[in-house]
């Protein structure tokens, strides 16, 4: 079965709020133990809008990094980072 991947790229407008986001984040990762493939390390923007993070989670299916993506959990984090950031966030099935 391919992997899923959620794709984030972060704007952070506010990194004290932020950091309650990411907190909340994390733990609603926990039941779900995706890998993270890549974050916020060294980048160069080539196109389109720069952002300040990007993450790479790696989820067991497509299917896992949706319903991470939409749990109750996720979902109160996600309402932190409202008023802390903006960003692009998408979920990708892998080729094998």
């Amino acid at each position: 079965m391919p992997k899923g991947y959620l794709i984030a790229h972060v704007r952070i407008s506010d990194a004290h709020a932020y950091a309650a986001y990411a907190k909340a984040a994390g733990d609603a990762m926990k039941g779900f133990s995706p890998k993270v493939i890549a974050s916020s390390g060294l980048y160069e923007n080539l196109e389109g809008e720069a952002h300040d993070r990007h993450v790479i989670f790696e989820f067991d299916s497509f299917e896992e990094a949706k319903r991470f993506y939409h749990s109750p959990g996720y979902q109160a984090a996600r309402a932190l980072r409202a008023a802390a950031a903006t960003g692009t966030f998408v979920i990708l099935e892998g080729t094998s």
